[in-house]
């Protein structure tokens, strides 16, 4: 039994250590993030590490950067568009953010050198 719940305490620590890699940053990542993402106008947007979603482009239309409540920590947050029109309004996690590299979509955090892992290889641009 106590096998039992210790693995289930490890495979939950382990999904949501992904599920939140690079939200909370530094002021430094954070404004490198807004740097690069001020100059690459399109954006794939996707969990790949979580359940039933799919990918989503997105027209960056302003990009900041804010201290969170505790004055501890900056969020990156982006506006724009996706491919229907809808506007998006999102707290990007850096690891989940995808940036056309070549011909190749790569995580933002990787391409900045941060430590993530955005749970995919670099994948083909044009999906």
């Amino acid at each position: 039994m106590k096998k039992t719940i210790l693995l289930f305490v490890l495979l939950c620590t382990a999904f949501f250590s992904r599920a939140d890699q690079l939200q909370a940053l530094t002021q430094k990542q954070a404004e490198a993030a807004v740097v690069y993402l001020k100059k690459d106008p399109i954006v794939i947007l996707w969990c790949s590490c979580c359940d039933n979603e799919t990918p989503k482009k997105v027209t960056v239309n302003e990009v900041f950067y804010k201290k969170d409540s505790d004055g501890k920590y900056y969020s990156v947050i982006l506006k724009g568009r996706d491919e229907s029109g809808k506007e998006v309004e999102e707290y990007l996690d850096l690891a989940y953010v995808f940036v056309k590299k070549g011909r190749k979509a790569q995580s933002l955090g990787k391409v900045l050198k941060f430590e993530c892992d955005p749970c995919t290889k670099p994948f083909e641009w044009s999906m």
